[in-house]
């Protein structure tokens, strides 16, 4: 039986005393003794400690292998979630400078070009001793040389209404990336009275962009609150007293829907590569967060009138979620609808202040048009509630052909409340011929927009939307008026630049109410209608029914899977 080795503390008496020198015994006698006796407790030890250190050695070249992968371009194949990092820019204040009068395009490019270009110069125009200036048909003419063509023009037919007149409708500076040089008065226009003195700046300084536009969107998103909410009093984020104003009220579900459809109007979501993309994306979570679970969006509404926010805060989901398919905030989309519906009034077929109220014109046509909205994102609206609705209009409906609205039934008709109704009258359907039309346009025509009277942006925001479904010589006529009204009376400097004075030049109708927000928030939109929405009557004979896309310049999404 062999036997076990030595205690490990005799080893080294034992080592000491083989390898103790004497003469019969070498070095290597030595050695080999030690080997045999206690070598192979020391040779076992680094055999282990060598595979250790082996072992840790290929642990951590392969670690340095999965660094590698993970920042080359040899990655493993695997799906990651896509997360946007663009940075997004900053948004410098926006120099209005001198506005085109006449409607170009908008993008994102556009949007964060802030600083106003040079643009072509005018001469001073004088047609006759009348006290008040018309601009001639073919559009805004410039000091420039080159064919007169304009955008839309290239005819001239004298006696005949449009396209005519070299320089088109009203399009002197063009539609494509160049400025055009106006027309000669024989379009849809009348050949010009008055005199005007010379105006630089026709263009408003970047190619294809609408400096006024831009510069109220720049005015919307610097009062924006760190919460992403607006409010109509502002002021809070005010850099200085320029931006007076603003309301008494508070109604931030409202303000913050004023607030976002002039972006969504100009294309703009939170989800597109735009300027103002965060704020857009800031200002509808807010409305998502706040919303009741009954789809209610008012947001505490301060007012009384909740209604009211609700409508507007309904449109900007719908059309948020038209636009970007956004499944999120077509979910809020869908519970705002459903609140609108269930809150209309059975026996009247109106909305006023609260659920279940009997109705006036005002609110009506806020829910209307949100119900519109819906139906072009392709979201679920039962067609009863429009049946109901037309209920409502023919109890407020006068006139000869019952063309002309009031605010409630038995009450006197007025401009703003028959542009209301003739709205949601083209929504649900009806003959741009037919009388009751024709009495609501004419009566619209007889209060043209003007900044030196009683200003009614309420009022001028309908009418437009309702006079730019016909496309005709009198939308003509409207367009050339509103345009320059509100373009002139524009704040171009100050921390209110881009915004409108709800006080200068002359009171808002709906000024201390709405305050400087409102009425700028109205007056953005009114300006975009030319790529906001498509003329509903642009053929003459169209009627507005399911198939037209009235609303958006292009579709907006497939069909919704509900």
């Amino acid at each position: 039986m062999a036997s076990l080795p030595p205690p490990l503390n005799d080893r080294p008496d034992r080592l000491a005393s083989a390898c103790e020198p004497a003469p019969r015994r070498r070095l290597a006698a030595c050695i080999a003794d030690w080997c045999r006796e206690d070598g192979y407790w020391y040779l076992t030890s680094a055999a282990v400690h060598a595979v250790g250190l082996l072992l840790l050695a290929m642990i951590s070249l392969h670690a340095g292998r999965a660094v590698q992968w993970l920042g080359g371009e040899a990655a493993p194949a695997f799906e990651a979630a896509k997360v946007d990092n663009t940075r997004q820019p900053e948004v410098a204040p926006f120099e209005v400078g001198e506005a085109p009068l006449d409607p170009t395009e908008l993008n994102a490019e556009t949007l964060a070009q802030s600083k106003a270009r040079p643009a072509a110069a005018q001469t001073a125009k004088y047609y006759d001793d009348s006290p008040t200036f018309e601009e001639a048909g073919g559009g805004t003419s410039a000091d420039m040389t080159g064919p007169k063509l304009g955008g839309l023009g290239g005819l001239s037919v004298r006696g005949l209404p449009g396209p005519g007149g070299r320089g088109g409708v009203g399009v002197g500076t063009g539609t494509g990336d160049n400025a055009g040089s106006g027309g000669d008065g024989l379009g849809l226009g009348s050949r010009g009275k008055g005199h005007r003195d010379a105006l630089v700046g026709a263009w408003g300084g970047t190619r294809a962009s609408e400096r006024a536009v831009g510069a109220a969107l720049n005015w919307l998103y610097r009062h924006q609150s760190k919460q992403g909410k607006w409010s109509l009093d502002y002021r809070a984020q005010c850099k200085d007293k320029g931006c007076s104003g603003a309301s008494a009220g508070r109604s931030d579900g409202a303000a913050t829907a004023l607030a976002l459809l002039p972006f969504l109007a100009a294309g703009q979501t939170h989800k597109s590569k735009g300027p103002y993309k965060d704020a857009i994306a800031k200002g509808l979570a807010w409305l998502m967060k706040h919303q009741r679970p009954d789809g209610d969006l008012s947001a505490g509404d301060g007012f009384g009138k909740p209604m009211y926010a609700h409508g507007l805060a309904t449109i900007v989901l719908c059309e948020a979620y038209g636009m970007s398919r956004d499944e999120h905030v077509g979910t809020a989309a869908r519970a705002a609808l459903g609140f609108i519906q269930r809150a209309q009034s059975r026996s009247t077929g109106g909305w006023r202040y609260h659920p279940g109220d009997a109705g006036d014109t005002s609110v009506f046509g806020w829910q209307i048009m949100a119900l519109k909205s819906g139906v072009l994102a392709n979201l679920p609206v039962e067609s009863l509630t429009f049946d109901n609705g037309q209920k409502w209009l023919r109890s407020v409906a006068s006139g000869d052909h019952l063309g002309l609205y009031a605010y409630r039934p038995y009450e006197s008709v007025s401009p703003t409340m028959t542009a209301v109704g003739m709205l949601c009258r083209q929504y649900m359907g009806i003959n741009p011929k037919d009388p009751g039309m024709l009495e609501g346009k004419q009566a619209l025509l007889e209060n043209l927009p003007d900044a030196k009277g009683a200003r009614d942006t309420y009022y001028w925001y309908y009418a437009t939307l309702v006079m730019h479904n016909f496309g005709d010589a009198d939308w003509d006529r409207w367009n050339r008026k509103m345009r320059r009204t509100l373009i002139e009376t524009q704040v171009k400097d100050g921390c209110g630049m881009g915004s409108w004075d709800p006080e200068r030049p002359t009171p808002d109708h709906w000024g201390q109410e709405g305050g400087r927000l409102m009425t700028t928030s109205l007056s953005t939109l009114t300006l975009e209608v030319y790529y906001r929405y498509l003329p509903l009557f642009r053929n003459g004979s169209r009627q507005a029914g399911s198939s037209n896309r009235m609303g958006f310049s292009e579709p907006i999404g497939k069909p919704d899977a509900e």
